[in-house]
């Protein structure tokens, strides 16, 4: 395929800035002209839309993209095209998958030498006990998000629950119930027999500590202004029933006829979409003490300042009453699944560095690198070149910064990968010989402990039946919180992980410890460069819609063209979207 000279590149880009002002102008046609600093209404009304799942015609786009994703596939194509997908996290594995079954050939090239997943990241055979592993990246499922665990049942990867919240060691595991899902046409979709899960009573063993004090979560249930009185503060009710009660303008909204909360997302996207958390929270009357014991006790200090779409996006579509699901073997089960399904049509170590595209193909460039995801590396080998009909971009934003494309892509694309924030996010984990947190009379299983020291949240595993030991994610941290991890040596950050264990348990943990530590930064990850695209406030207005809008013939997937951003299901949504708008050309 040989690429034209300048008239036919910048032909190309004419046509591409014409579709794109196009697509804009007819959003504010739909929608009706208003403003959010200068921008069209119609830019709050698209997005509500998407964030609801609202189709063109008002159909379910959620129950849509959940039929094709697991019951139908795409249509069996009588026109074979040759797709390139770079990426092989989530959203690019499923698009492939879906456009491979439906006929075309695909070639998935993902960066990774090692492995595929992105961010699915599942640590094994890496522990003292090689039965053990545990995640580096995703770890949960939600029961909102009805895409990621149909698949999974699909593909005949188990779940088995993740307890977010701790229950007592003895506790049975639940049975495991069929995905449900209700649409808001009436419509419903379930893979099974509809029966309601039965969770487990939380023990509310696991701690608290702030301020010097130690508390377990049934002492702060029974009285959290002791642990409040700490911070300066005089709150009578826990802080996540404080937070939930400031999120409250979206909690019943899913109750209500879907023509009414479009109409009530849009007013809350014109209104919020440039404040911060802090910012709502403030305007709230929410004085200083009260922000420092919610932001402390929910681990959202170092997110404050980001935008609080996101927090009422999740306080939505995950709704009081979500429970959590893990996959056995790990979350890179799911990703693992869909990679052996592709087969050799998957090549590991193919780094995009170009992309070049006429008005009949594209051509991606790409270079092997030596080295790991995360220890330093160099260009090896020559330079490949893969051509096709179409190609989809399902790599970070972060990390489309680092390639070239030519023709240039739009300018609201451009200004979208240069400026949309991408958070920190960093993990340490540690195994112990035996599950000591289990034992004896204040024994817990799963759950999260809460401090203000740097580890700020540590997670408990739910894992692996009949196993001595475990491995505790001993830290959990975002943003500025993440960043000071990040400035550590790998072992500077396993010895801290284990002073802070210390500070809760105590001294057992050094003699429970196996020496076998292992830490994930996603900033410093050099294939993901970041957590996930977490908009600062303006931001969503400003780029979100240019993130998911095709060039040419390049289409983008990636949980950050989803309002589902830093889950799997964003993902997978993004992954059908983009490949039925490639089979439909």
């Amino acid at each position: 395929m040989s690429i034209g000279g300048v008239s036919r590149r910048q032909l190309l880009r004419t046509a591409l800035a014409g579709m794109a002002a196009s697509g804009v102008a007819a959003c504010a046609r739909a929608s009706g002209e208003g403003a959010v600093d200068g921008l069209p209404r119609g830019t709050s009304h698209t997005l509500a839309r998407e964030l609801l799942g609202v189709g063109e015609r008002g159909e379910d786009l959620t129950l849509a993209y959940l039929k094709v994703l697991v019951d139908t596939g795409l249509p069996a194509t009588n026109t074979r095209k040759k797709i390139i997908v770079v990426g092989a996290g989530p959203a690019g594995l499923s698009a492939a998958n879906l456009l491979a079954d439906a006929g075309h050939q695909v070639t998935v090239l993902e960066a990774n030498g090692n492995r595929t997943g992105g961010r699915v990241k599942t640590l094994r055979g890496v522990f003292a006990d090689k039965d053990l592993y545990a995640e580096a990246g995703a770890m949960r499922l939600s029961s909102a998000h009805p895409m990621v665990l149909a698949l999974a049942d699909k593909l005949g990867v188990r779940r088995r629950p993740f307890y977010n919240s701790d229950v007592l060691p003895e506790t049975v595991t639940p049975a495991t119930t069929p995905v449900y899902y209700r649409s808001f046409t009436g419509e419903e979709w379930t893979n099974g027999p509809r029966t309601e899960y039965a969770a487990p009573a939380s023990a509310g063993r696991s701690l608290i500590r702030v301020n010097g004090l130690t508390r377990t979560r049934a002492e702060y249930a029974a009285n959290p202004g002791a642990v409040h009185a700490s911070f300066g503060c005089g709150l009578a009710e826990p802080s996540r029933v404080v937070l939930g009660s400031a999120l409250r303008q979206t909690s019943a909204l899913g109750d209500q006829p879907i023509e009414r909360q479009l109409e009530r997302w849009t007013e809350l996207l014109d209104t919020h979409e440039n404040h911060s958390l802090r910012d709502y929270l403030k305007d709230q009357g929410w004085p200083k003490d009260r922000l420092e014991t919610v932001g402390t006790l929910e681990n959202l200090t170092a997110r404050l300042g980001h935008s609080v779409v996101f927090p009422l996006v999740d306080h939505t579509l995950i709704p009081v009453g979500a429970f959590y699901w893990e996959l056995a073997g790990g979350t890179a089960s799911l990703t693992d699944a869909l990679t052996r399904r592709l087969g050799p049509a998957v090549l590991l170590g193919k780094r995009m560095t170009r992309l070049e595209q006429t008005e009949h193909g594209v051509r991606v460039w790409t270079t092997g690198e030596t080295g790991t995801e995360t220890s330093d590396g160099a260009p090896s080998g020559p330079a490949e070149s893969f051509d096709a009909d179409y190609a989809i971009v399902a790599i970070p934003l972060s990390a489309a910064r680092f390639c070239t494309f030519e023709p240039a892509l739009s300018y609201d694309k451009r200004r979208a990968i240069i400026e949309m924030h991408h958070d920190a996010a960093t993990k340490v984990l540690l195994e112990f010989k035996t599950r000591f947190w289990e034992q004896g009379p204040a024994g817990f299983r799963g759950g999260r402990c809460a401090t203000d020291l740097p580890n700020r949240s540590l997670f408990f595993p739910s894992h692996v039946e009949n196993s001595e030991g475990g491995v505790v994610l001993a830290s959990y941290t975002f943003a500025d919180d993440a960043m000071r991890w990040d400035s550590l040596t790998e072992g500077e950050r396993i010895h801290f992980a284990l002073a802070g264990m210390r500070e809760l348990f105590g001294a057992r943990v050094d003699s429970e410890f196996t020496g076998v530590g292992i830490t994930q930064s996603w900033v410093r990850a050099r294939y993901a460069l970041g957590e996930a695209a977490i908009p600062a406030p303006g931001q969503l207005h400003e780029h979100h819609l240019a993130t998911r809008s095709a060039e040419g013939r390049v289409h983008f997937a990636g949980d950050h063209t989803s309002l589902n951003t830093a889950w799997i299901e964003g993902a997978l949504e993004s992954g059908v979207r983009a490949a039925l708008e490639v089979h439909r050309r």
